[in-house]
């Protein structure tokens, strides 16, 4: 019902996987009836996929500029590379912890 509908609404508004992660997980601890249970067990897999497609975006982003990464001014070359390779191991690990609380 309207429940159900808000639950929905929420998750559609929501553009990173650590905030459908958090929200997931407010959900969760909140609602106990089976049936809302099954629908936030659908979201969890709508939210691992959009993370798969996350993970190819890294990739891709690694792949097309590993040899020349954007570099902040105020940086020598090497901590330019290094910020910008953890920046990507970030984006990586952050959803994988959340993904890990979550279960």
């Amino acid at each position: 019902g309207c429940l159900q509908q808000f639950i929905n609404q929420s998750f559609e508004n929501i553009s990173s996987i650590s905030h459908s992660l958090h929200l997931l997980h407010k959900f969760q601890n909140i609602l106990q009836r089976e049936s809302l249970k099954s629908d936030l067990d659908s979201k969890l897999n709508i939210i691992f996929q959009n993370y798969g497609l996350e993970l190819e975006k890294v990739q891709q982003l690694y792949e097309k500029q590993k040899h020349d990464p954007p570099i902040p001014r105020n940086l020598p070359p090497v901590a330019g590379n290094v910020t910008w390779s953890r920046h990507l191991l970030k984006r990586i690990e952050e959803p994988m912890k959340q993904f890990e609380a979550n279960q």
